[in-house]
């Protein structure tokens, strides 16, 4: 396996513990890092101009963070995607209702508040998890990418990513068939820690 050197992978878990240090800057941002990307596109798909995705992203993440050093954040009541999904799904909301100029004396009502589990339509709800989880996976494919060698996770691309043929990695990376399987799973094994330890949270 290849070394991160700098780039060291940090558990979710470790992630959101380190938020409790309001001096922490770096956990703020391995934090922002982490889930800005989903909370942005999902309010891209309801329709939000570009800086308005941008603000409800950050509104999501900025609001998350208080309520967790408030202890508000409970994990055993929900995963943390549906906590962010419902803090983001009313800020998308308020974004329009405000466009709308409609609800503006409802400014800032919700700002501190955080609530367990998916508010919000279920088909919004099966949008957001779906971008939750490509996020998620593309994440955890950059860091694994940096564990093994080039080769090593050539031959997971190809077989798993590409679809191709075991025959045309053969072919590519003049490695056996036995060389190419053991490949595939060793970084498939890694892959599948390292989505568990980015979307899992335990209490």
């Amino acid at each position: 396996m290849a070394s991160s050197g700098n780039d060291e992978w940090i558990t979710t878990s470790t992630v959101l513990h380190r938020l409790s240090d309001f001096t922490d800057r770096s956990a703020w941002e391995r934090f922002a890092e982490r889930f800005h990307q989903p909370i942005q596109a999902f309010a891209r798909k309801q329709g939000l101009a570009e800086n308005e995705c941008e603000d409800v992203a950050q509104d999501t993440l900025l609001a998350f963070a208080e309520a967790y050093r408030r202890g508000d954040y409970d994990p055993s009541k929900g995963r943390l995607s549906s906590w962010l999904f419902g803090i983001a799904w009313r800020r998308i909301d308020h974004a329009r209702r405000k466009l709308d100029r409609r609800g503006a004396h409802e400014e800032g009502a919700f700002e501190s508040q955080l609530h367990g589990g998916v508010e919000g339509p279920p088909a919004r709800s099966a949008e957001w998890q779906e971008l939750w989880e490509r996020s998620i996976l593309e994440h955890c494919l950059r860091q694994v990418r940096k564990e093994f060698e080039p080769a090593t996770f050539r031959a997971f691309e190809m077989l798993v990513l590409e679809h191709h043929p075991i025959e045309a990695a053969e072919a590519e990376l003049a490695m056996t068939k036995n060389a190419l399987a053991i490949a595939k799973h060793r970084v498939s094994t890694r892959l599948r820690e390292l989505v568990r330890e980015c979307d899992e949270v335990r209490p």
